[in-house]
């Protein structure tokens, strides 16, 4: 996403709170980032990367900013119930036992528990509260209906999440995770169009491979973070 573009939907935030609302949510975003990385060095950096492509994606939906400006908030939080998900599990190299798996699942819900709560959307407008929740609690459901936690499927996903779905994929296959080493971005595309129809939103696919081989030609587009180099 461009600064001009982005600072649009900075002003747009700004107009919907006051100043220092504004701030305070800013700060509480940057506090959350920082306690999820404190847990696994990752979780926050890949929201924060995630949340750059969801955002670029729906630009090129022709989204109104007001539901960019929801979906670059829900970006933010959309994994803040792994707070909650022990941290040896966060961490742990290999497949998860059921119980682990279930502790993992169960992010969403909490996450969507935390957030239903948060005074900061209590005084917002609806539309922006209901987006921020649609990412956090539906951005597991899977086009073919086999996700969690509803097992919603094809448009009954709502599109932030169906967005937010390829953006978090994405990301978690380009960047350095505390269980995989980071793969090629080509075959991070290649495996979200192997996915497409099943996983994810066939067309979405489509324009978000498109989107990033304009980055790759452009040089322009979200920065992947080494975090290899971060951490040196």
């Amino acid at each position: 996403m461009s600064v001009p573009e982005m600072n649009s939907v900075v002003d747009l935030l700004i107009s919907l709170w006051p100043q220092d609302t504004w701030e305070r949510v800013r700060g509480l975003l940057c506090t959350w980032r920082e306690k999820l990385d404190s847990r696994d060095n990752y979780s926050g950096h890949h929201a924060g990367l995630a949340t750059e492509y969801a955002v670029q994606l729906a630009n090129r939906q022709d989204l109104a900013y007001d539901n960019i400006a929801a979906l670059w908030v829900g970006g933010h939080v959309y994994d803040l119930g792994k707070i909650s998900v022990p941290e040896n599990v966060l961490v742990k190299r290999g497949p998860l036992s059921t119980a682990e798996m279930m502790m993992m699942k169960n992010h969403v819900s909490t996450g969507y528990d935390l957030l239903r709560d948060w005074d900061i959307l209590k005084i917002s407008p609806r539309w922006m509260s209901q987006v921020v929740l649609e990412v956090v609690l539906f951005h597991h459901e899977r086009w073919d209906g086999s996700g969690y936690p509803k097992g919603l499927s094809e448009k009954e996903i709502p599109l932030s999440a169906r967005i937010m779905t390829i953006a978090d994929a994405y990301a978690a296959m380009v960047m350095d995770t505390p269980y995989r080493v980071a793969r090629g971005e080509d075959i991070a595309l290649e495996e979200l169009d192997r996915n497409a129809g099943a996983q994810f939103d066939p067309y979405l696919v489509k324009s978000f491979i498109s989107m990033v081989r304009v980055n790759q030609l452009t040089g322009k587009g979200p920065t992947i973070p080494d975090r290899r180099q971060e951490a040196a």
